[in-house]
Order: structure tokens, then sequence, then C-alpha cells
């Protein structure tokens, strides 16, 4: 009979230990599997913004960075054809300071990181969704071609001209430009 109880009890404490180490083994499984979907899930959004990123970034300076960037004069002159052909196409109106307006900020006011997609006014959005329109994205690159031919052009009436690329040129001059483009009869031009 105490054989049978020392065996019950010895019986129940290996149960019991089994039971707490199978649960601990549970336990410890459901939090690393929390651990992993939260991981998962940050590495998601973060190649969610960075798509977002280099989306806004290639409709606002024609060149597809990962993180914020804010706005940079050194690309003016992309953002400036973009709106131009953006303007002609949809006849919506854009200006260089709703995107710089826009880009002031890299965080919406929960803290996330701010993207085109969070545009209250629907401005950027449509801008930038414009962009990504392949046929636009195809028109784009056919306008900023002709602009260039039209500099090009320019340089050899005259030779004195400093400007060989897009690139050199401000905002203002970029409109010149396509004024000429819409008009060959208007006497294109360019300080400097």
């Amino acid at each position: 009979m105490i054989k049978k109880r020392i065996f019950f009890i010895a019986l129940f404490i290996l149960l019991l230990f089994i039971f707490l180490y199978f649960g601990y083994r549970i336990a410890d499984n459901i939090a690393h599997k929390r651990v992993e979907y939260k991981e998962n899930r940050r590495i998601v959004n973060e190649l969610l913004n960075e798509m977002a990123y280099e989306i806004q970034n290639k409709a606002f300076f024609g060149v597809g960075f990962i993180e914020f960037t804010p706005y940079n004069k050194k690309y003016e002159y992309s953002l400036q054809i973009n709106i131009l052909l953006y303007t002609k196409d949809t006849m919506k109106v854009i200006t260089l300071s709703d995107v710089e307006t826009f880009l002031a900020t890299s965080e919406n006011r929960n803290g996330t990181p701010r993207t085109w997609e969070d545009d209250e006014t629907g401005i950027i959005k449509d801008f930038v969704g414009w962009c990504l329109e392949e046929k636009n994205s195809k028109d784009l690159k056919i306008y900023r071609s002709d602009l260039q031919v039209v500099l090009v052009d320019y340089c050899i009436q005259n030779p004195e001209c400093p400007y060989t690329t897009l690139s050199k040129l401000t905002p203002e001059q970029i409109i010149e430009l396509d004024k000429k483009y819409t008009n060959q009869n208007y006497d294109l031009l360019l300080e400097w």
C-alpha cells in the first residue's frame, strides 16, 4: 500500500512535471511566434514605405530614392517637367510649392512615415498616381526628350548659351522651353 502511494505520488509528480514542461514550451513557442510576427510585420511595413518613397521620389525628382527625401531644389527641373505635362494632360493644377509643402514633414500626425498615399488634399495623390501610369511614364520620357531637343536647338542658335542639359535649368527656364515646344514661333530667351 505504501509502495502504491509512493508510485502514485511519483507518477503524479512526473505527470505534473511533463505538464509544466510542455506548458512552458507551448507558451515559449507562442511568445516566439508573436515576436516573429511583429518582426515580419515591421519588415513588411518598412518595404511598403520604401516602395511608396521610391514611387514618390520618381514622380517628384525623377530618381527612385527608397527613403523619405525632403524637397530638393537640385531636382526642381525634373519636377517642373512632370508638372507641365501633368497639367496639360489632366487640366489639373499642381505647383512646386504644393510639393514643397507636402514634403515639409516626413511623418503623419500619428508618427507613421508620410508617403504620397497619405495626402489629405488629393493633389499629390492624383499627381503621383498619374506619373505611375505606364502611358504617362512613356509620355514623360518623350516630353523630356523633346524639351532637350528644343534646348539643343537653342544652344546651336546661341553658342554662348551655357546650358547643355535640362538639369542645369531653373523651373522658369523649363517653362520657357515648354512655351517654345508648344509654339514654334515663340521667341525663346533663356537668361544666364
